[in-house]
């Protein structure tokens, strides 16, 4: 091989390593901060921060009369015909008026620390119901929405082929989750003035909301706003949850579907995404063509992976025929070999030309890998998480710059999916969120009974714990003194601030 081509190779096995977005970002909750790069990942080396447990001071409170007098989720009786995105986007058109002519910076961006962050106690009454006042008719549109039945969005992403898949714009979803950021403040002033009836009120149309963006479509993204939506809500849960008169709403949780947190059928269209993004490499025609044929299909699929992963040769046709011919002359043996140890007829495959050779031991390549991830979708959780990381880590190998090998198809679908791993745990972290709230209602259950703490979790009879979805086994539990607990959870990221909660029993 010439200089040149050495040059074009040693780009194109860089190209793996090439990621717009680390994925641990696209999924983390949206109050997840990002820890400091001095920060050792190792929470047991020397210099590693130590996060302090969050502590919950909660009070007595016993099973509500009758049981699903509350529910964060409404009664299918109480449903009514309608869609639920026509006022949802009613809402977002009202509010973009809104802000447009208005025309100065928005209050609510102006004060969020204080009105979204700060302490209920502290937050400014008069100022924020002033706010709501003049956001009541996107506020009625949302709660219009919440008894609707049916969520239908037809984004038609199944007929999107090549780089339009990963090139179509979504902003309505960022729209969705400000419009439940006025959900939280709602739900906040309510909270203070001590309106637990509006606060639930409020909550409820947050989860619907969470719930029908996550399943608007089947792209990551809409999934991944939809459980950070859900996520701030359990926040709002949590903050009623500790409040002296609030109600128990162990059964409420409970009321919640399991849809609010679902990612398997979006991670099942992510998989297949290389195959969607690169057609050319992936749905092969039936008959005999031309071998100019079998070349554009592959120059394509460089102009495509030059889009994504950019090149230091510029794009264009006249640099992706440059570096498709570098790649004809490197994968074409190990391309006849695959084909043929694939059951392929030997002379069929000698026949053929470099570029069908290597296009089509690409198309088998891809199918593999995107195969190695999709199955373990099939499995429960959270058996499906050890063998993610290990094609997870086979992909990575196959696709980090200087390794011995070109693969092609590993570096088409290394740069265009996610984290599955960090994505599936967004809808398990959601999960043992409700797990864990539930398991501190069935405490103050338990508290209203015995004026006290229990000593282990198998004490909560009458309202039984819930296990933890990471493990499927009872959480952690240690009690101190008869007024102060501590529920430990197995840890949903590196600096997870609710891995181990401290529960402080105010008797009332």
């Amino acid at each position: 091989m010439n200089a040149k081509t050495l040059t074009l190779l040693a780009w194109i096995g860089c190209m793996g390593s090439v990621t717009t977005l680390p994925a641990v970002a696209q999924v983390q909750p949206l109050d997840y901060k990002i820890p400091a790069a001095s920060a050792s990942a190792d929470p047991s080396a020397p210099n590693a921060a130590k996060i302090a447990p969050k502590v919950l001071k909660i009070h007595p409170a016993a099973e509500p009369v009758p049981a699903l007098k509350i529910r964060f989720w409404p009664d299918r009786f109480e449903m009514v015909a309608g869609n639920t995105f026509v006022p949802f986007q009613r809402a977002t058109i009202m509010s973009l008026e809104k802000n447009r002519s208005a025309g100065a910076e928005d209050p609510f961006f102006k004060n969020y620390d204080q009105w979204m962050e700060g302490s209920l106690d502290e937050l400014p009454k008069q100022e924020v119901s002033k706010y709501l006042d003049s956001q009541q008719n996107v506020l009625s549109e949302l709660h219009r929405a919440m008894r609707m039945r049916d969520s239908h969005y037809e984004l038609g992403i199944d007929d999107l082929r090549g780089l339009e898949t990963i090139q179509l714009l979504l902003p309505e979803f960022e729209h969705m989750r400000q419009l439940a950021r006025l959900l939280v403040l709602e739900t906040r002033l309510a909270l203070a003035e001590g309106r637990t009836e509006d606060a639930i009120r409020s909550i409820r149309v947050g989860f619907r909301m969470g719930e029908a963006t996550g399943n608007a479509s089947d792209l990551l993204i809409s999934r991944l706003v939809g459980v950070a939506i859900s996520g701030i809500m359990l926040n709002q849960v949590e903050e009623l949850m500790q409040l002296q008169d609030s109600p128990n709403v162990y059964w409420a949780l409970a009321t919640l579907p399991d849809s609010i947190a679902e990612m398997d059928e979006a991670l099942k269209f992510e998989v297949s995404i290389a195959s969607r993004v690169f057609p050319g490499l992936s749905h092969l025609p039936a008959d005999d063509v031309e071998p100019a044929v079998w070349r554009s299909r592959l120059t394509q699929a460089v102009k495509d992976m030059q889009s994504l992963g950019g090149s230091e040769f510029g794009n264009g046709d006249a640099p992706a025929r440059l570096i498709a011919g570098a790649l004809m002359i490197a994968l074409t043996e190990p391309s006849r070999a695959e084909l043929i140890a694939s059951g392929m007829d030997k002379e069929y495959v000698q026949a053929m030309s470099p570029s069908e050779a290597v296009v089509r031991a690409t198309a088998q390549q891809i199918t593999r890998i995107q195969d190695d991830f999709a199955k373990w979708m099939f499995l429960p959780e959270p058996i499906r998480m050890t063998y993610i990381d290990r094609s997870e880590a086979s992909l990575e190998s196959n696709t980090r710059a200087g390794s011995a090998t070109i693969n092609l198809a590993a570096m088409a679908t290394g740069i265009l999916m996610p984290g599955i791993k960090a994505a599936n745990q967004a809808g398990l972290r959601t999960r043992q969120t409700i797990a864990r709230l539930a398991t501190i209602e069935a405490i103050r259950d338990y508290a209203a009974a015995h004026g006290e703490f229990p000593e282990s979790l198998e004490e909560l009879t009458h309202l039984p714990a819930w296990p933890d979805p990471f493990t499927q086994q009872a959480f952690g539990y240690e009690r101190e003194t008869a007024t102060r607990a501590k529920l430990i959870a197995e840890p949903a990221y590196s600096s997870d601030p609710n891995a181990t909660i401290v529960l402080e029993l105010l008797r009332q």
